[in-house]
C-alpha cells in the first residue's frame, strides 16, 4: 500500500493512498484520501479515482524511454492537491510501473529526505488521543517481534507518527503493507501477541510460548476479543450498524485459523531477540586507506598543507579537483575514483 502526505501552502495536510479491495475473488483498486470530519475530529475517506481491476491501463508506455499517466487520472488528483500529480502517482502506483521506469526513478527516489523532527506538543497530544491500543500492539510486534506485550508503553512515541492524520481505512492498509514481511510460520503468533491473548492465562510460558497453552481456550478468547474490537467505537471512526465482521479484521481470522505456530528452536529465539535489540545494526563500512603521498599527489598539493586544512577547506579543494578530473570534463575515470577515495580517507582522519 502506497501512501502520500500532501503538505502544501494553502492546503491542509490530506493524505492520498491506494486501497485494494477484494471483490468476487478479484482485486479492485481505488485511490482514496483521508479527510477530517467537519468538526476537525475523526478522519474518514473519500474515493478520488476508481482504478478498477488493472491500474496499469492508466499508465502509458509507448517506448522504453517514455512513461506517463493518463490525463484523466492526473486531472482527478490535481483537483485535490497543488503538488505535481505525476510524482504522487509514481509513489501510489509504484508496483505497477514498468521495470525500466522503476530502475530510472529508483536512483532519485530516496534522495532529499527530510530529517525526522522532534514531536511537537500537538503531535504528542494527538497520538495520546487518536492511536488505539490495538495499533500500538501491532507496531510493537512489527518493530521488535515481541510476543510479550508487557513493555508496550516503552515504545518510542515517534513510531506512532505515521498513523496521524489517517482515517481508519488508511491505517489498516498501512498495517497490511507492514505485515507483508511476516513469515507464514509466525502469523498465528502475531495474532496471539497483538490481541494480547496472554493476559487470559497465568502460566509462565504464556508470554513467550503460546503453542504450549490450551489451544481451544486460546481460540475462544480470540473470538471474544476480535468481536469486541469489531464493535469498539473508539477503533472505528463510525459504526455502520453491520453485525458481520469488518472486512479489515477478516485477515486476522485467516492468520489465526489457517496457520500454525511453526517450529521454533533456540537459535530462532536468539536471532529474533538479537534483531529486536539491534534493528539499527549495520556492518561497519571498510575505511579507505590512502597513503599520504598518494593523497598529496591526487590533490596536487603537499601533504603538510592537506593535513592542516579543516573539513571546509578540504571540501573546497576536492570540488576544484573534481571539476578537473571528472570524465565529463576531459579527465580520466581512474584518477577521479582515486580522488574520491583520498577525500573520504582524509575526512575520516579529521573526525
Amino acid at each position: 500500500m502506497a501512501s502520500c502526505m500532501v503538505k502544501e501552502q494553502g492546503f491542509r495536510s490530506y493524505r492520498m493512498y491506494l486501497a485494494v479491495i477484494t471483490r468476487a475473488g478479484s482485486r479492485h483498486y481505488e485511490i482514496r484520501q483521508s479527510l477530517p470530519d467537519k468538526k476537525g475530529g475523526r478522519y474518514h475517506y473519500r474515493v478520488l479515482f476508481d482504478l478498477g481491476r488493472d491500474p496499469g491501463r492508466y499508465i502509458n508506455h509507448p517506448t522504453d524511454d517514455i512513461c506517463y499517466f493518463s490525463a484523466k487520472l492526473e486531472d482527478s488528483l490535481a483537483a485535490h492537491t497543488r503538488r505535481d500529480p505525476t510524482s504522487l502517482l509514481e509513489e501510489l502506483l509504484w508496483d505497477f510501473l514498468p521495470r525500466e521506469e522503476k530502475y530510472r526513478l529508483e536512483r532519485f527516489r530516496h534522495r532529499g529526505r527530510a530529517r525526522v523532527s522532534p514531536l511537537s506538543e500537538q503531535e504528542r497530544a494527538a497520538i495520546e488521543k487518536e492511536v488505539h491500543l490495538f495499533d500500538r500492539r501491532r507496531l510493537y510486534y512489527l518493530r521488535y517481534g515481541a510476543v510479550d506485550q508487557s513493555k508496550i508503553f516503552g515504545l518510542n512515541v515517534k513510531l506512532y507518527r505515521p498513523l496521524l492524520n489517517k482515517c481508519r481505512d488508511e491505517r489498516e492498509y498501512y498495517f497490511m503493507d507492514m505485515e507483508k514481511v511476516l513469515h507464514y510460520n509466525e502469523l498465528k503468533t502475531y495474532v496471539f501477541a497483538i490481541f494480547d491473548l496472554q493476559r487470559h492465562f497465568g502460566e509462565l510460558v504464556s508470554a513467550t510460548m503460546p503453542e504450549a497453552l490450551n489451544q481451544n481456550d486460546i481460540a475462544d478468547y480470540f473470538i471474544e476479543d476480535i468481536c469486541r474490537l469489531n464493535g469498539d467505537p473508539l477503533f472505528w471512526s463510525k459504526q455502520s450498524g453491520e453485525i458481520s465482521l469488518h472486512h479489515h479484521l477478516i485477515r486476522y481470522i485467516i492468520m489465526f485459523f489457517d496457520h500454525g505456530y511453526g517450529r521454533r528452536s533456540l537459535f530462532d529465539d536468539f536471532t529474533r531477540e538479537f534483531m529486536g535489540r539491534h534493528r539499527a545494526f549495520q556492518w561497519p563500512q571498510k575505511k579507505p586507506n590512502v597513503s599520504s603521498s598518494d593523497a598529496a599527489s591526487i590533490f596536487g598539493t603537499d601533504w603538510q598543507s592537506l593535513s592542516r586544512m579543516n573539513k571546509k577547506e578540504l571540501t573546497r579543494l576536492y570540488r576544484q579537483r573534481a571539476k578537473d578530473l571528472h570524465p565529463d570534463g576531459g579527465g580520466e575515470h581512474e584518477q577521479f575514483v582515486e580522488l574520491n577515495a583520498a577525500y573520504v580517507s582524509l575526512m575520516i582522519r579529521k573526525k
